[in-house]
């Protein structure tokens, strides 16, 4: 089999050239102008061949700058701290340094590939994408673990919605939801990193008992499961030393990086770059939940479930709260479908294709189809109580008579009830509507991984290191373009968003439309025209690219992005502003 196997990279080159010769080989038979325009095609493939080497000496010259700023003469440090443990990286120089060794040849290529195969149908260069992205995931990951901190951060964020990055980038980084390493090594720096910052000589001070394992780790800090000297069992979050300053480096090098290669992301960058440094003082987010908690329970107790904070043991790197008993949602929910598929002698992926070729869940989901969808798991629900409870009904009597009698014990049957998403989806939808119309002030951040199925069947909310408030006048601007979108008012949509301060270079209507289509309502295909995240950006930015955006409203769009993206993972497409329209409706009547 000598020679029959070729490396990826041979692969993707010599699959290029055949199709380079097949689009363009026949012109070369030609004469005149067909002739100059193959010469003019290599001279693009030649001129992006410089452009390699130019991106490699960019990465040298921003390099440079960075040792110029942080005073240093090597990278000797930077050489010594890629093969520790614990913190891994954490001069900024080198941090940097290793960004942009790795993103400038990676990124070179894939705009070199987007370039080659432009016009191309996509199914034709889909094998040739694949091969690229096989290619570099790897790397990605390992840059990502290497660096922790903002990259860490970052794969979070990608991994919130399945259409944003390709599939082999979005499996490692939805195992960094909730399974992100700690930087805390070893035990000892566990307890002197509590010690320190609650000012104590011993945990055994406050604590009966801190477990030896995490319960989970973020990009930031570490979460322990403990119990207080009352008998409180709590979880107690705690940051990692130095982290501030190295979020800060890596937020900058990311939006230099982004400043000439993805430009279009650059308003978005800002104001995450605002919200994501409040994240690390966690008196701030003691605050924060506390606030929500206070406004949400009173109407949402039955459903949903927001720990309290043990206040007087919260300070800027260690924050105290409740414990809640539960799992992670998209994890009992990917487990159940498992357990399903297993059944039917299948594996997840194999029923996921069989359920896609059906058409099983395709589609827009409406408020009234939701609530059919969550009716119908609810239907299910009981029926299977029900067959339960006929089936147990003869067993209990057995156990408590004949059992008795002859030390025998029938097991009582329980039938596996199937989660209703569909009732998650609607509940998580109206709260965030409440906490932003109705009260000003809402968790930026519900990704899946803040998102607990609890033992007594309620929705569990943690993590409010993002929070927003919005005053009233912002509340009510944004207030009449959720109304206009869930509508399909496209004039008053375009008037909203003047008011709300949005400004492009062309103040081109459709793309405009589009943009708030996407960011606070929906991706269906009339909005993205088939594109993912990334390219309907690009479109975006390249025929009306915005100049002007409020920041206010970004995370107010994050929010919509998330939940629509809980809601793609399953094949269920969901439109926002239908849920959100009554408490938009309900300010605008209480307020004019």
């Amino acid at each position: 089999m000598k020679g029959c196997k070729l490396r990826s990279s041979q692969v993707l080159v010599k699959g290029a050239s055949d199709f380079f010769v097949r689009k363009y080989g026949h012109e070369a038979a030609g004469l005149g102008p067909q002739k100059g325009r193959l010469r003019t095609q290599w001279g693009k493939v030649v001129g992006l061949g410089f452009a390699c080497a130019g991106g490699l000496g960019l990465g040298a010259t921003v390099h440079s700058r960075e040792l110029a700023k942080d005073g240093d003469s090597s990278f000797k440090g930077a050489a010594q701290e890629v093969g520790g443990g614990g913190l891994g990286v954490t001069s900024g120089l080198a941090r940097s340094a290793i960004f942009y060794w790795y993103a400038l040849p990676i990124y070179t290529q894939y705009k070199l590939t987007e370039w080659w195969f432009s016009g191309v149908p996509f199914d034709e260069s889909e094998y040739y994408w694949d091969l690229l992205h096989d290619r570099h995931c790897g790397t990605v990951e390992h840059v990502c673990l290497l660096l922790k901190g903002f990259y860490l951060k970052g794969a979070q964020v990608a991994s919130t919605r399945d259409d944003l990055i390709p599939k082999q980038y979005l499996e490692f980084c939805k195992k960094f939801q909730d399974e992100v390493p700690s930087e805390l090594a070893t035990r000892e720096e566990l307890e002197a990193s509590i010690c320190s910052s609650l000012g104590i000589s011993s945990v055994s001070e406050v604590f009966q008992w801190i477990d030896e394992e995490p319960v989970g780790a973020a990009s930031i800090g570490v979460v322990h499961r403990a119990k207080l000297k009352d008998g409180r069992v709590v979880a107690v979050k705690v940051q990692f030393p130095e982290i501030e300053e190295r979020f800060r480096n890596d937020l900058q090098t990311v939006k230099r990086f982004c400043s000439f290669a993805l430009p279009s992301h650059m308003p978005f960058l800002d104001e995450i770059e605002r919200q994501f440094l409040t994240e690390f003082d966690y008196r701030g987010e003691a605050r924060n939940l506390q606030r929500i908690r206070r406004s949400i329970l009173p109407s949402w107790r039955r459903h949903v479930y927001i720990p309290y904070v043990v206040e007087e043991l919260c300070t800027k790197e260690v924050m105290v709260m409740e414990f809640l008993e539960g799992t992670n949602l998209v994890k009992s929910l990917v487990a159940q479908y498992e357990r399903f598929a297993a059944r039917q002698g299948l594996t997840l992926k194999e029923l996921a294709e069989r359920n896609a070729a059906r058409g099983s869940g395709a589609g827009s989901a409406s408020v009234a189809s939701l609530a059919l969808r969550g009716a119908k798991v609810l239907a299910a629900q009981w029926v299977a109580a029900a067959a339960d409870f006929l089936a147990n009904a003869p067993r209990w009597v057995f156990n408590l008579t004949l059992g008795l009698a002859t030390g025998r014990r029938l097991e009582y049957r329980r039938t596996e009830r199937p989660i209703n998403l569909a009732r998650v989806l609607d509940v998580l939808m109206r709260v965030h509507a409440e906490e932003i119309f109705r009260h000003g002030i809402f968790n930026a951040d519900p990704h899946p991984g803040n998102i607990m199925l609890l033992k007594d069947g309620r929705i569990g909310l943690i993590d409010y290191g993002q929070v927003k408030e919005l005053g009233l006048e912002k509340r009510l601007k944004y207030a009449e373009l959720v109304v206009a979108l869930a509508n399909g008012d496209k004039e008053e949509a375009l008037a909203c968003s003047r008011r709300m301060g949005l400004r492009t270079k062309r103040m081109n209507g459709d793309v405009i439309h589009r943009l708030l289509c996407f960011f606070h309502d929906r991706d269906t295909e009339d909005v993205t025209e088939g594109m993912n995240i990334q390219q309907f950006m690009d479109w975006a930015n390249a025929e009306d690219p915005i100049v002007e955006l409020d920041d206010d409203y970004v995370l107010v769009g994050r929010v919509s992005l998330l939940l629509r993206g809980l809601g793609n993972a399953f094949n269920m497409k969901l439109r926002v502003t239908p849920y959100w329209r009554r408490e938009a409706q309900r300010l605008l009547n209480t307020t004019y």
